[in-house]
């Protein structure tokens, strides 16, 4: 007999973290270190970096349309302030979604996403070389990236469903069951939508939207807000989001942001390090842990996420704080106390007169 076809349609965003100075500390640090065991005739053991980063996503772009002829992708890659959506291209987003039914073609994803991310990395390069440029306008805006992945994600289910938007109220959109793994069902009004008629097979598997962050990055910490907001909204409508970290050999060995974001809305987290990122071992990661669909991970021994850190941060030092001031607007966190405006929200600063003890 065959195979049982799944109840769910992939629909997955992958998140690219392409900044020029993130992938150049690891090239140096890779080729210095390769030097010295080469000559003792040892192979790599990292870091990663950025060509093996763009082989391993077009390894997995390839074996993700293989898995499922009616799936979904859609590439956003980042570079410092820069964020652009690389597959489809601009020039046939608006196609892709008028037609959310055509066919991934392979070569035009590996085509856009080597095209997309060149332009991005240029540019990011030219800020890069400015005089004077902050530390943190070289890290990737990942929550950017994120937020645009939502909107993607909304808009893709729109041009899907009859132009119902998946931000209407309970009554419109609904879970199947509790054990659909995610799976957005559309109930009565889509149903009416067509009149009455019986939907084919095909129009009854519903979208499982997903999206996968990878990134190369240290945290920016004023991010932090908006990658929790984009976080409870991903939360909020049943969107699983993955994240993979790679860090390099000095420096941050994980992302708080990141592993934050996955146990909330209960995706995977990973971030390899040593030999599982070279010789083509970040192809591995990404097809062994983050290709296998959602309704197949309560069967597979996929990581765990054992720890997160939870502690508060500065969001203008990213130093970890006991104590800390708290803007009373937007909740932002500083060691140190913000002069005139709080440099999140904008909001006024104003200190309260102590009352004296007599």
């Amino acid at each position: 007999m065959p195979a049982k076809r799944s109840e769910e349609r992939p629909l997955t965003v992958f998140v690219l973290d392409v900044s020029p100075v993130a992938w150049g500390e690891r090239d140096v640090q890779r080729s210095t270190q390769d030097r010295a065991r080469f000559a003792m005739g040892k192979p790599s053991i990292g870091p990663g970096k950025l060509d093996e980063m763009i082989s391993a996503v077009q390894s997995f772009s390839c074996a993700f349309v293989s898995l499922e002829r009616d799936a979904a992708l859609i590439m956003v890659a980042v570079a410092g302030k820069h964020v652009a959506v690389v597959y489809p291209r601009q020039d046939h987003l608006e196609t892709f979604f008028r037609n959310p039914e055509t066919r991934l073609d392979t070569r035009s994803i590996q085509k856009d996403l080597t095209e997309g991310v060149t332009e991005l990395v240029e540019k990011a390069s030219i800020d890069a070389a400015q005089p004077d440029v902050p530390l943190t306008s070289t890290l990737a805006a990942m929550a950017s990236g994120f937020s645009i992945s939502l909107c993607l994600i909304n808009r893709f289910l729109v041009a899907a469903n009859a132009g119902v938007s998946a931000l209407q109220d309970t009554h419109v959109w609904n879970r199947g069951n509790a054990d659909d793994e995610g799976v957005i069902t559309a109930m009565s009004s889509l149903s009416s939508s067509n009149g009455g008629r019986k939907k084919s097979a095909k129009k009854l598997r519903a979208w499982s939207p997903r999206i996968l962050l990878v990134q190369a990055s240290d945290d920016r910490p004023g991010d932090y807000n908006a990658t929790m907001n984009c976080a409870f909204a991903a939360k909020k409508l049943q969107i699983v989001v993955d994240g993979c970290f790679i860090p390099k050999l000095k420096g941050s060995k994980s992302s708080a942001f990141l592993e934050q974001t996955c146990d909330l809305t209960g995706g995977l987290f990973l971030a390899p390090s040593g030999a599982a990122q070279a010789n083509k071992a970040l192809t591995e990661v990404l097809l062994s842990v983050f290709l296998p669909p959602r309704s197949c991970r309560g069967r597979l021994n996929l990581p765990a996420i054992n720890k997160v850190d939870f502690r508060a941060r500065s969001f203008d030092t990213g130093e970890i704080v006991d104590m800390a001031f708290v803007c009373e607007k937007c909740l932002s966190i500083f060691k140190n106390m913000p002069q005139g405006h709080c440099p999140t929200c904008g909001a006024v600063i104003r200190t309260r007169k102590q009352p004296r003890i007599s």
